[in-house]
């Protein structure tokens, strides 16, 4: 294991608690330079969050660094070129540290109990031509005007004990108050240099509309999303402002209740995401340090009605840099906007890791992430904040093989409940869906051990028909009635974890491996074939939506028994007046199993049903973002900015207008689990259109950027029984051009993928 350093520094304030916080500490470490260097390279950590300064020059690289993991599973370490900023004679480095998941006061209520937690901590190395300066004693700290910081609980700062500090990251200021900082043991995690990108503002929202609500001014800023609300004022000093969040209203007053519900007190007064502001006087420009909100609306406390001015509050909306690579657009408003809800969610939920909201947790959920990887990989360039979080998602997975349903969570829990193979498969999906889709083997060699050590534990948890019912089920369904039973949807997650650990370590070389993970996946389907399904009637345990498409997704079924079980699908959409009638197991898979059986209008039907559960209903009733659950207005709706049911964004891409990466690698998976051996495939350059274009459509059009090129399709309607298939195919991707599902091209089955217009005809 890498090391970059075994000296760490701790401010000995202690870890601090809700009834009394402990500042963010000041660290500061004065130096001398006699000559200019040739090289300056400071690698450093702060254990949780650190902002850096050197000669009063902010260069942090982006908020929350340097990541956001529990230090017992992974230090993460970034790396600076700070020659530009030396100057010779006295020089400064200056660090302001935050609680993370190292001392959270609330924060993810797990850390509370966590061995790794305790007072923060920092580690640096400078090289200077050689020359290194490490932490020691000679580091000096004081408290800083953060009072209090906590990741999910908020942010107390009183700027009027900026004067203390004045000018403290700059040569030539008085630190004889200050305190040695105390040397501290090595945090036992792997140390390493972040990859995760840095967490930037995308844009700024100023609010669309204010007013007056009880003794408070309430900001509605037009949208949902996650970042910083920004306070620019000059109200007189001592003024105490605190902050509440909402993502929506109710009967057009400010709610909140489904994102709080943390303790409150007198300093304190809301149950998560406190902004808490006491102005110096002057001009000042505020936003929090470690922490970031998600919301909508604003409800200011604290102000007059002369200064609830527009002018007053902007907003951040952030994210870890994701560019763009996939997109989708229609002639349907409805699709349009759930592409866009997903995209915004999901933008919300990566702020260097995968998180399941931006408010009320701000946790990795794993399942969150399982059903979510295609349509982050296949829309945003995510994969490197993808293999950095598997690392902590490796060093999640017991010696025993249990994995962890929260990642980065306490070491010690999240083993035995709020787990199971809905959630655990993301030691699998993850690094799947990279080499399937970008070529990247990195988080398989990774995952690799530990998957093998997982499924062994899958094993332990058979009952005597060898069916698994452990942990969670199908999450959050419409009205929450889960239909389609545990022991089912976890038997059949097993199936799918081991067959995709076979490919992956067949693809790895690694072919005796395969072989077991391949007879661990073909045993758990006969299982499932011989008590969780009606044969005579290819229904499968539960007679529902999300244990139908995924039985079907996974192979369970004969050939010869597809007709029927599709036909079963039809039946449960039919029966449900062609509403969503899936938790997010199963949401993961519905309308793929449709297009799959030739019912790609049924999914459409489901998609654009303008009654609640549908997201169609989302869209009418105003969402920004993708909401948690598929509940209708003047129900309890939860988060109102969830990521995990935005596989339908996927689908417009890869099936509605059919650009398939890497095809031939589905199909290799299949056969491998019926006839034991995988077929070759060639890899994210060969790219497939099979379009499946709904009739109700005029026009489809969405591209993808792999690995080795750009794609894009239009398909367009030129009259009835017409289709026009336009291609633009960009640098070294291969593969064929197939005829909208129901058309055909005249004189050939299919074309070479190539730039061009190809007509396609109604069979």
């Amino acid at each position: 294991m890498n090391v970059f350093t075994k000296k760490f520094i701790s401010p000995g304030f202690g870890a601090g608690s809700l009834e009394k916080p402990h500042p963010a500490p000041l660290i500061r470490k004065s130096f001398n330079i006699e000559v200019p260097p040739k090289k300056a390279t400071l690698t450093v950590t702060g254990i949780g969050f650190y902002r850096l300064f050197v000669n009063g020059c902010e260069i942090t690289r982006g908020l929350l660094s340097p990541y956001i993991t529990d230090p017992g599973h992974v230090v993460a370490f970034d790396r600076y070129d700070i020659k530009p900023h030396l100057t010779v004679g006295e020089n400064v480095i200056g660090l302001i540290l935050g609680s993370g998941f190292r001392a959270p006061i609330l924060g993810n209520a797990a850390t509370l109990t966590s061995s790794a937690r305790g007072d923060v901590m920092c580690a640096l190395v400078l090289d200077l031509d050689g020359d290194t300066i490490e932490c020691d004693e000679s580091f000096k700290v004081h408290p800083s005007p953060i009072l209090m910081n906590d990741l999910r609980y908020g942010e107390h700062y009183d700027a009027r004990l900026e004067k203390e500090t004045d000018g403290w990251t700059l040569p030539g200021f008085d630190d004889s108050r200050w305190t040695p900082a105390v040397p501290c043991d090595v945090p036992r995690g792997e140390q390493r240099l972040c990859a995760s990108p840095p967490i930037k503002t995308r844009f700024t929202l100023t609010p669309v509309r204010i007013w007056r609500e009880d003794d408070a001014f309430v900001y509605d800023f037009g949208r949902n999303g996650a970042g910083l609300l920004c306070l620019h004022t000059d109200i007189p000093e001592g003024r105490r402002i605190a902050v509440e969040f909402a993502e929506y209203l109710m009967d057009g007053k400010f709610y909140n209740e489904t994102i709080a519900g943390g303790p409150t007190s007198e300093a304190y007064p809301f149950g998560s995401q406190n902004y808490i502001y006491v102005s110096r006087g002057g001009e000042q420009h505020y936003k929090t340090s470690f922490t970031y909100q998600g919301f909508r609306y604003a409800k200011v406390h604290g102000i007059t009605e002369d200064e609830a001015t527009p002018e007053l509050f902007t907003f951040d909306v952030m994210s870890s840099e994701t560019r763009e690579r996939g997109g989708f657009v229609c002639s349907d408003e409805i699709l349009n906007a759930v592409q866009s809800l997903t995209r915004e969610a999901t933008h919300s939920n990566l702020f260097h890791i995968p998180t399941d909201c931006p408010h009320r947790e701000k946790n990795g959920w794993t399942a969150d992430t399982a059903v979510s990887a295609v349509h982050m990989l296949i829309n945003l360039e995510c994969e490197e904040l993808l293999s950095e979080w598997m690392h902590s998602v490796v060093a999640a997975v017991a010696p025993n093989g249990a994995m962890q349903g929260c990642v980065p969570s306490a070491p010690e829990l999240f083993y035995n409940s709020w787990c199971g193979p809905g959630w655990d498969s993301v030691l699998v999906e993850v690094p799947y869906r990279l080499m399937e889709l970008r070529d990247d083997l990195r988080s398989a060699r990774l995952a690799a051990p530990h998957i093998l050590r997982y499924l062994v534990y899958t094993l332990t948890k058979r009952d005597e028909r060898g069916i698994v019912s452990f942990g969670l089920h199908d999450w959050m369904p419409p009205h929450d009635t889960v239909k389609a039973p545990r022991e089912l949807t976890d038997t059949l997650m097993c199936i799918d974890i081991a067959r995709k650990a076979a490919l992956i370590h067949h693809r790895l070389g690694m072919s005796e491996v395969s072989e077991f993970c391949l007879n661990i996946a073909r045993g758990y389907r006969d299982a499932v074939r011989e008590h969780l399904m009606d044969k005579d009637t290819c229904i499968m345990a539960g007679a529902c939506q999300t244990s139908q498409s995924m039985a079907i997704n996974f192979g369970v079924f004969e050939e010869c028994e597809l007709p029927m079980a599709f036909a079963a699908l039809r039946d449960f959409v039919r029966g449900t007046d062609y509403h969503v009638d899936c938790g997010v197991l199963g949401m993961r898979h519905i309308f793929r199993a449709l297009s799959y059986g030739g019912d790609t209008e049924l999914a459409y039907k489901m998609i654009v049903n303008p009654t609640a559960p549908s997201y169609a209903d989302m869209v009418r009733r105003g969402e920004t973002t993708l909401a948690e659950d598929f509940n209708a207005e003047g129900e309890r709706i939860n988060s109102r900015n969830h990521h995990f049911l935005g596989d339908v964004s996927a689908w417009f891409i890869d099936t509605v207008c059919g650009i398939r990466v890497n095809p031939q690698m589905d199909v290799s998976l299949g056969r491998g689990l019926k006839n034991g051996r995988f077929s070759h495939f060639d890899g994210a350059a060969r790219v497939d259109i099979v379009p499946h274009m709904p009739r109700e459509l005029d026009f489809a059009e969405a591209y993808h950027e792999t690995p080795y090129g750009k794609v894009k399709v239009r398909l367009e309607k030129v009259k009835k029984g017409w289709i026009s298939v336009k291609v633009t195919a960009t640098g070294d991707v291969y593969g064929k051009i197939l005829p909208p599902e129901g058309y055909h091209f005249d004189g050939c089955g299919e074309y070479i993928l190539a730039s061009g217009e190809y007509d396609a005809f109604a069979d």
